[in-house]
């Protein structure tokens, strides 16, 4: 690996208005190396990257040190002038989130081509064959298909690999990958690990990879930087760092891993949601193959699954959302019937469903006091009472009743996700389906989320089916485990029995894909 970095950060420090939010940081990028920057949520690693590519959001700005091209000293970024990093030419990042980053009325084939078109000045025959030699490089299944789908016809993994294909297409030397797993499903997540890991190698490019998971840094990286408050605390060779950490922030973090063991609700015995036979087809696709379950009052129960396994699409069905093709939905001994609409009116008060995105699922333009007045009232909360009764659901959730006055966009990924509990609160359910409610959120923040879902579920006494392709959280949560593969559910049982002794090699796959099996 050569001495003479590819990227040079130098004192860099970025404030928006009077507010410091990254402190004097100091950093180097080797040609072939995979630097981890680490930190929790507000920790200042995204907006330092943001700061390096010239995109900080609109009132940011770099107001001292310089960020520089090593091999050539050519200026990146620095304090009072325009941001000046080669996007395109040399630089190119990859997010989380590949669908508000791609087209979704173009093909994603000429999305690849079209970038190859502006950075590299091929003709647009070379173009096109480029995007399907890279749609290949990134291992997308038969790649000449696939140059002609839509996003929306591909799954997470897919589209995700789709945005490497982009990034490469410019044929960078630095790789900026922002928490690009972290909304993945453990397989999915492996597979997309050492994609990068092998076309890193492959290209000798040197990467910066943003995260808040501490195994997928020990799986991946050569180099850890360690944030907090816009500072670097610590920094090392990966085994140095995790195995031996000097930092106390760094313990903290190593020590958030081990996640806390809820103790777990005793079933009543009486079931509280009940499928049989239920399957859910789209035209020729069936989602849902004849599932059967039931589910206790009281208990927690883990679905588990790859993405696309229907998961998401069967947690719908149980609380109404969308109609079974066949077989029966029965809540609290009741047919779930989509024609009967007194009775569809008692299960949506009864059965509520928390996203896993809470700034899409709250409108930015309403203050939250008013999202969560909006629900009161819809459900018969008096008008003249909804305003204490919003105030006091936030305080429920561990806000302050003043937070009532601020918009979506003044809270923390955390704090958001308290606001969407609370709306779903706002009805008295008895049966909360938690859809990926903690997938994007860092460790320490998705244990305190936990935390209080347990305290709320047992003040309330709440029965909760909690949807994730995260084993390790589930299985701290629930008591009790269904395992879906392709629609169909293939195990199920006590979640210490599943652990321990998975009965299907689909679930030993998911134990055995975790990224701290990947060391």
């Amino acid at each position: 690996m050569p001495d003479t970095p590819l990227l040079k950060v130098e004192r860099l420090t970025v404030s928006f208005g009077e507010n410091v939010v990254v402190h004097g940081v100091d950093f180097d990028l080797l040609q072939g190396e995979i630097l981890a920057i680490v930190g929790e949520s507000g920790s200042g690693k995204s907006v330092t990257c943001s700061a390096i590519a010239g995109l900080l959001p609109r009132g940011g700005r770099i107001t001292q040190g310089r960020c520089t091209h090593g091999p050539t000293g050519a200026p990146w970024a620095a304090a009072g002038r325009p941001a000046n990093a080669p996007l395109g030419r040399g630089l190119s990042l990859v997010f989380q989130d590949p669908m508000s980053s791609l087209n979704p009325s173009m093909r994603v084939g000429l999305q690849v081509a079209e970038t190859a078109l502006v950075h590299r000045q091929c003709s647009t025959s070379e173009a096109r064959t480029l995007a399907t030699a890279l749609l290949k490089e990134v291992e997308l299944p038969n790649p000449e298909a696939a140059f002609d789908k839509y996003p929306h016809e591909l799954s997470g993994g897919q589209k995700q690999r789709i945005m490497i294909a982009l990034a490469l297409a410019a044929d960078p030397e630095v790789l900026i990958a922002d928490e690009p797993t972290t909304a993945l499903d453990a397989t999915v997540q492996k597979s997309i690990l050492a994609l990068l890991k092998k076309v890193q190698g492959q290209r000798q490019m040197g990467v910066i990879f943003i995260t808040h998971d501490l195994d997928v840094v020990h799986a991946i990286a050569d180099r850890v930087l360690v944030m907090q408050n816009g500072r670097i605390v610590e920094s090392g060779e990966v085994n140095t760092v995790l195995e031996q950490p000097a930092h106390p922030y760094t313990q903290a973090l190593l020590r958030a891993r081990d996640i806390e063991r809820f103790q777990q609700n005793a079933p009543s015995g009486s079931p509280l949601v009940q499928a049989v036979n239920a399957a859910k087809w789209f035209g020729d696709f069936c989602a849902v193959h004849d599932a059967s379950l039931a589910i206790d009052r009281g208990e927690r129960v883990g679905l588990i699954g790859e993405s696309g396994s229907g998961k998401s699409t069967l947690g719908r069905m149980l609380i109404g959302m969308l109609p079974t093709t066949s077989g029966t939905i029965s809540f609290d001994g009741e047919t779930v019937d989509h024609a009967n609409r007194t009775s569809m009116a008692r299960l949506r008060r009864r059965a509520q469903l928390v996203f896993q995105d809470p700034y899409s699922a709250l409108n930015p333009k309403l203050t939250v006091g008013s999202a969560l007045e909006e629900v009161l009232v819809h459900a018969g909360t008096p008008a003249t009472e909804a305003t204490h009764h919003a105030r006091r659901l936030l305080k429920e959730v561990g806000l302050e009743a003043s937070d009532a006055a601020k918009y979506p966009g003044g809270f923390s990924g955390g704090q958001r996700q308290r606001i969407v509990i609370a709306r779903a609160l706002a009805v008295e359910p008895e049966f909360v389906v938690l859809d990926e409610s903690v997938a994007a959120l860092d460790v320490q923040i998705q244990r305190d989320v936990l935390a209080l879902l347990d305290r709320i579920g047992r003040e309330r006494k709440l029965t909760y089916l909690f949807i994730s392709h995260d084993l390790d959280v589930v299985a701290s949560f629930c008591n009790r485990l269904i395992i879906l593969e392709k629609g169909r559910i293939v195990e199920a049982g006590e979640t210490e029995d599943i652990v321990r002794q998975p009965a299907t090699e689909y679930t030993a796959e998911l134990l055995a894909s975790r990224p701290k099996n990947l060391r």
